[in-house]
């Protein structure tokens, strides 16, 4: 069968769905009667770099971070029930995760998983523990929780692709620790406001401050959705002024469109300001564009498509990701200082379905930057320079031909 209209794959015929149901570990009564899901996964890669870089890390990328090196990326477990009043009435909800692995090092919150990880490349992350409760229409969340913002989410296996996008990693906060209230103002439009500790913080250990996070959906009749999320409140800067703490602002927004039953397309875009921000006290802005498209070949096999762009002005944002507060042991991307310039990405490849719950993922991905060297005369990728070196150098003799021009020969 070339597609899934009737959930039908395999030489026998039989329906995908029958094998059972993705990442769910236990299911009996005891649970269903309560509304009690239990799941999880285990996620691992390895990474190919043709340019084999002596310190053997993929440049800024992250997640899949190391170059021709085993990952065990995520050992992920779940728990939780939705608050559900259907419309009407109380209800109460909770969710508790935790994972280990390598990726554990960009899920980490200052105050809570840096007072117990200790290796430099595998540890414990929590990214949800939080209760919520309902009444008709509102739900409200407090505790510590996974942020809205943009498309890609914590946990390698909610995203088609396993290598997190620079948008993600550099422009956007993977936690809060807080409370976030959401009311659906119709079938249409969902709303949401609250008040978190700022961008990956869960105690004063990071960040003393209180941020606002806001939400809003809105759903047109033929299931496209508009998706914003904003946060303003004070961060950390590298300027060391007022306090070293500085006003940021971020926002996403997220299109999403069903093409049809089988294929669908999402564009992002970011935008993030921050004042005092870089070490000469300037304001730093970071923004881009990441898009997707993704196509159900058949109940099996999936494909997809991604470009983004990102642009890091002022160097602020891409640079050195570990350690940081809540990953004080961890090592990464070995940079101390960021790029100014945009970063650019086209990635291409399948998904397949064993089962629903064996699954391979195959991407093939060409990063490369446009920009200025860092202050240490640094380029981004492969050991700091090596394909980007002759580039540079072409277009340093290209500007001193053009500034110092040879005569004409008689």
């Amino acid at each position: 069968n070339s597609g899934c209209d009737n959930d039908c794959c395999g030489p026998n015929c039989f329906p995908l769905a029958d094998l059972g149901e993705p990442n769910k570990l236990i299911d009996n009564c005891f649970l269903q009667e309560r509304g009690i899901t239990v799941g999880g996964w285990i996620a691992q890669s390895y990474t190919w770099n043709p340019y084999r870089p002596a310190d053997k890390f993929n440049g800024p990328m992250t997640w899949t971070d190391r170059a021709n090196e085993y990952q065990l990326n995520e050992i992920y477990l779940s728990a939780g029930r939705a608050a559900n009043t259907e419309g009407c009435g109380w209800d109460y909800g909770w969710k508790v995760d935790s994972l280990y692995g390598t990726n554990y090092r960009w899920n980490t919150a200052a105050g809570l998983e840096s007072k117990w990880n200790s290796n430099q490349f595998y540890g414990v992350a929590m990214p949800n523990a939080y209760f919520e409760i309902a009444r008709n229409d509102l739900t409200v969340k407090v505790g510590h929780f996974t942020s809205p913002v943009g498309y890609f989410a914590v946990g390698t296996a909610n995203n088609f692709f396993p290598v997190l996008p620079y948008t993600f990693q550099y422009g956007e906060p993977f936690t809060h620790t807080g409370l976030l209230a959401t009311y659906k103002v119709s079938d249409k439009f969902t709303w949401g406001n609250g008040f978190v500790r700022g961008w990956d913080n869960f105690d004063n250990s990071g960040n003393p401050n209180l941020s606002y996070l806001g939400t809003a959906t809105y759903t047109r009749d033929n299931e496209d959705t508009l998706a914003w999320v904003g946060l303003f409140g004070r961060e950390p800067n590298l300027s060391g002024a007022n306090g070293g703490l500085s006003t940021r602002y971020l926002q996403t927004l997220v299109y999403t469109r069903k093409f049809s039953e089988n294929a669908t397309g999402v564009l992002q875009s970011d935008l993030g300001v921050q004042g005092d921000a870089t070490q000469n006290d300037s304001v730093a802005r970071w923004y881009g564009l990441n898009s997707y498209l993704l196509w159900n070949q058949t109940c099996r096999l999936q494909w997809g498509l991604n470009g983004e762009w990102f642009r890091d002005e002022g160097g602020f944002r891409v640079g050195q990701a570990l350690p940081t507060i809540g990953s004080p042991s961890a090592r990464g991307y070995a940079q101390p200082v960021g790029f100014d310039g945009s970063f650019y990405r086209v990635m291409f490849g399948p998904k397949y379905f064993f089962t629903p719950n064996l699954y391979t993922r195959v991407a093939v991905a060409a990063d490369w930057y446009e920009g200025k060297r860092n202050s240490l005369g640094n380029l981004p990728f492969d050991d700091f320079d090596h394909i980007d070196e002759m580039f540079e150098a072409g277009r340093l003799a290209a500007e001193e031909y053009l500034a110092h021009p040879k005569p004409k020969e008689v």
